[in-house]
C-alpha cells in the first residue's frame, strides 16, 4: 500500500486501454445518458458530431475503472473532495481505443491534521495519442501511521 508520503509529484502512469464498441456506447447511453447523439445513430449522423459518440460519462467511467484497477487500489485513498475540472476534447466514437494515463500534479498537507494529505491528480483518456478527456481530482490520501 502506498501512502501520501510515498507519492511523488510528477509521477505518471499508463493504466490500460479499452476499445469501445457501438453496442457498448449504445448500452451505456440508453441507461445513463440517452441524448440522441449517444443513442440514435441516424440522429447522431445529422448532429454536429456527424455520427454516434460515447457519453462523456462513459469515457470517465472507463478511465476510472482502469485507474482504480492499476493505481488507486494500491493507494491509501480515503476518497475525493471534489473534481476540479473535466474537459472533453474530442468525441469518442465506436471502435476508438481509449488509453488511460495519469499524473500526480500536486501534494498539499492540511494544517488541521497529520492523518492525511491532499493529492491533485490528472486522469486522462487518449485516442490515437490525443486527449479525448481530462479531469483533475483532489484525493484525500492517508499518511503513513495516520
Amino acid at each position: 500500500m502506498r501512502y501520501f508520503d510515498d507519492l511523488t509529484v510528477g509521477e505518471t502512469g499508463t493504466f490500460g486501454e479499452a476499445t469501445l464498441s457501438e453496442a457498448e456506447i449504445l448500452s451505456f447511453a440508453e441507461q445513463w445518458d440517452p441524448q440522441r447523439f449517444h443513442v440514435d445513430p441516424d440522429a447522431a449522423a445529422e448532429s454536429v458530431h456527424g455520427g454516434l459518440i460515447a457519453s462523456g460519462l462513459h469515457t470517465i467511467g472507463v478511465a476510472m475503472r482502469h485507474w482504480v484497477d492499476e493505481w488507486l487500489s494500491n493507494v491509501a485513498n480515503l476518497g475525493a473532495r471534489y473534481i476540479r475540472r473535466v474537459e472533453f476534447h474530442d468525441p469518442v466514437r465506436p471502435g476508438d481505443t481509449l488509453v488511460v494515463r495519469g499524473e500526480l500534479l500536486e501534494k498539499t498537507t492540511p494544517d488541521h491534521t497529520d492523518a492525511h494529505g491532499y493529492a491533485d491528480y490528472e486522469l486522462a483518456a487518449h485516442v490515437g495519442g490525443d486527449p479525448a478527456m481530462t479531469m483533475v481530482t483532489d484525493l484525500v490520501v492517508q499518511r503513513r501511521g495516520g
